[in-house]
């Protein structure tokens, strides 16, 4: 069963999604912080060797984001509310699969947006980096596309993940993150996103 992540990191971390540019903007990154750790979301572990943890919203899908990156990874993820009522918590094993979800963040069940901007969030709020970059997490409506190294099947024709307005949705969500002061030392590579946070000094 899940866990409390117990460790409270310093530094710097990049963390991977999963659109086209994600190569180029970890490329990027790096040339900013060379020692900042890599992190991802969802199926990034599987196109990144070095990424250990990843965040997702998708406790469900745990089992196949291992499967898929090949090696041990950590599968952090928030909880979900009961249908039923009753706070926050996880749902039932048999029913959602969380038994392959390695690190539970009752803590942090208020994150919310896109894949991309809720896992800079547990970067920052959850494992507690100083700094965190968004790098293949755009939130553009010119961009609606996973990378074509990006493991998972896709949930759109065409390997389109989202429609466009549903990209505007978690745009704005994110920039009431930013009104309420939870975005500080969070910025991103491209995008709607960097428009949004902007890159490091």
């Amino acid at each position: 069963m899940a866990e409390i992540y117990g460790t409270k990191h310093k530094g710097r971390a990049i963390i991977c999604g999963a659109a086209p540019c994600v190569f180029k903007d970890v490329e990027i990154a790096r040339a900013l912080w060379p020692d900042a750790v890599l992190l991802g979301v969802n199926n990034a572990a599987a196109m990144f060797p070095e990424i250990e943890h990843i965040w997702t919203q998708h406790g469900d899908h745990a089992q196949m984001f291992k499967e898929h990156a090949g090696r041990k990874i950590y599968v952090h993820a928030r909880p979900r509310k009961f249908s039923n009522g009753g706070g926050i918590w996880f749902l039932p094993v048999s029913k959602d699969k969380w038994e392959f979800v390695d690190y539970k963040w009752p803590s942090i069940s208020w994150v919310a947006g896109s894949s991309g901007v809720a896992g800079a969030l547990w970067a920052k709020h959850g494992m507690g980096f100083d700094e965190v970059i968004m790098a293949g997490a755009p939130l553009s409506i010119d961009n609606l596309v996973y990378s074509d190294k990006y493991t998972s099947k896709p949930t759109k024709d065409n390997g389109q993940f989202a429609e466009w307005n549903q990209i505007e949705h978690w745009a704005e969500i994110l920039r009431g993150h930013k009104t309420r002061g939870l975005t500080e030392g969070i910025y991103s590579v491209s995008g709607e996103t960097n428009k949004i946070l902007g890159m490091p000094c």
